[in-house]
């Protein structure tokens, strides 16, 4: 195994965006596991996701992370944020029954709440 290479310019990763990538490594499971006709796979992703949310909610409660736009508040971000993993529990439900049309459903549902988000809390106005 090749060891990371650093780059000393990159400021680490925050808690927020480690748990984004652990999201875009669940979109990415699930587009291959409907690709695939299982979704088996994709419960193993979403897990990694709320661990990640985890180390998201200590850094909020913290103060260590408040929502790049200024016009955006952290108490709107936790209230979206909750409303979110929702249907990423709803994802989860669909994945577990290896049902490929609802879980497809699901995670465009999923994926709205990615752009919403986004557009709310991190995208310039």
């Amino acid at each position: 195994m090749k060891p990371a290479i650093i780059d000393a310019g990159t400021p680490p990763l925050n808690a927020v965006q480690k748990e984004m990538q652990a999201l875009h490594a669940l979109v990415v499971t699930s587009l291959v596991a409907i690709e695939r006709g299982t979704t088996t796979s994709i419960p193993a992703a979403i897990h990694q996701v709320h661990e990640a949310k985890g180390e998201t909610e200590k850094a909020i409660t913290s103060g260590a992370w408040k929502p790049p736009r200024t016009d955006a508040t952290v108490a709107d971000f936790v209230k979206t944020d909750e409303a979110f993993h929702g249907e990423l529990v709803k994802l989860l439900q669909a994945s577990k029954k290896n049902v490929v049309t609802a879980t497809t459903r699901q995670l465009g549902a999923v994926l709205d709440g990615c752009t919403s988000c986004h557009v709310r809390f991190r995208f310039p106005r």
